[in-house]
This record gives C-alpha cells, structure tokens and sequence, in this order.
C-alpha cells in the first residue's frame, strides 16, 4: 500500500471487524511501517487521519495512541469528507502562517487566525482542536513547502549537508517554525518525517550500526533549530557546527 489513505482504511476495516477494539493500544508506527511496506512519512500520516477522524487518541505521556470508545460507531458510518472541510482547514493554515510570519508565533492566535481567515472565532474549532494543534499543522504546511532536495549528491556526507541546509533556510524564512516543530515526536506532521525518512536513507550509506542511525538524524536536526533559535543566528556559526556534527559521524564509519 503506497498511500496513507489506504493505511487507513485497512485499518479501520479491522476495528469494524474487532481485531482493534476501543481502548486498545495502535500498532507503532514502526508496526505499521513493517506491515504496509510503507515510509515513516505515511505511517505518521496515518495516524494523522484516523486522528482526526476520531479513531485514534493520544495516550499521555507516551508516543501511542489508542483507539477510542467511539471509534466502532465512527468508523461504521464513516463517508469520504466533504472538500470544504480540508479546504477550510488549509485556509485557516495558511492564515496562521501569514500572522506567525508577520509577527512571530504568538501573533497566530486562534482569534486573528479566524478574523484573517474570515471565520467566527469559535467555528474554528470544527477543524482545529486547539492552538498546538493549528501550530502543529502550521509548521508542518512550512515543511511540505521546502521539501527534501530531489536529488541525492551521491555520499551520505553531502547528502546531510543538503538536507540541513534546506531546513536551515526554511527557519531563517520562517524563525518561529523551530519553537514549534519536533523531530522526537512527530506524529503529526507527515511531512517533518518526509525529512527524516531521507536523512536515514542518506545515514544507511554511513556504515554505522542501524540502531544508532535514528539517535544521529535527530542530532542532524537538533544541530539545526538550535542554531535557527538563537538570539542572532549566523551563517558561519551554523556552517562550523554543521561541520563538526558531520566529522563526528565520519568517525563512526572509520570505526
């Protein structure tokens, strides 16, 4: 199965079915990756649209979600959405990132973000579940927008360097991007794991232990928004560190 929405059907038909009952833990997203052949990109975004359908909640304090005790009932009488729906979602997005850009991340509060928008304050909430929430897809509408480079350069080494000077750019032209976005726990954000998948297709030609490979594209990343998160964010500092960061992974290869 190549796309999410696929995912999510077959799953859904399992909760139909009782093979996934309410209050049962989801598969991770490393199950789901294994099961349907698919990227870690999809298999967030899995997770996603059945979130936002109402047949996953995240369990506090971990990275699971759990179906929901309405999900059965969901799930039964689910129908394709109505395309005003994404569309109105997008256009509250889009407007959150026009305000953040303007005036930072406090700028985009749910009030402005609808007045731009031209909604009621309240009906937002038909289509966000709150401020982190729309902060969330905010960031995640950033990075859909400066996607991984197309084309490989040929060595993990120049490939990493080319992926985080993408994201490096992407957070001079949009700082409050970094305050928000997580490497660790991306579950909602389909397309921050696009840029980890292709850092760890990148890091596979390092050599070094596949177990470590997760522990160093969060390094790669973490290295960037740190640096993007400084008072005064510099070029060359950034370009130093990004260096050392990489000599280091090179002795992983040399050992």
């Amino acid at each position: 199965m190549q796309f999410a929405a696929e995912v999510v059907a077959e799953l859904r038909r399992r909760i139909i079915a009782g093979e996934l009952r309410p209050g049962q833990f989801m598969p991770t997203a490393k199950d789901v990756m294994a099961e349907f052949d698919v990227s870690m990109a999809i298999a967030y975004s899995t997770f996603k649209i059945m979130r936002l359908e109402g047949l996953l909640t995240k369990v506090s304090g971990s990275w699971g979600f759990r179906v929901t005790e309405d999900a059965v009932a969901i799930a039964t009488g689910w129908e394709p959405p109505a395309p005003q729906g994404e569309l109105t979602r997008s256009r509250l997005v889009r407007a959150g990132i026009e305000l953040a850009d303007a005036g930072g991340r406090e700028a985009a509060s749910l009030r402005l973000v609808a007045q731009r928008a031209g909604y009621v304050t309240n009906t937002i909430y038909k289509w966000v579940r709150d401020k982190a929430d729309l902060e969330l897809l905010m960031a995640d509408g950033i990075f859909a927008e400066h996607p991984p480079p197309a084309s490989p350069a040929g060595n993990w080494r120049a490939e990493l360097e080319l992926l985080c000077r993408t994201q490096w750019r992407m957070y001079r032209g949009h700082p409050w991007v970094a305050e928000i976005v997580s490497f660790k726990r991306p579950e909602l954000c389909p397309h921050v794991a696009a840029h980890t998948d292709w850092a760890m297709r990148a890091l596979a030609g390092l050599g070094a232990e596949p177990s470590a490979l997760p522990d160093l594209v969060t390094a790669a990343a973490s290295l960037v928004r740190g640096s993007a998160m400084e008072a005064e964010p510099e070029d060359e500092l950034f370009e130093f560190g990004l260096q050392r960061l990489l000599d280091g992974f090179s002795t992983l290869a040399a050992s």
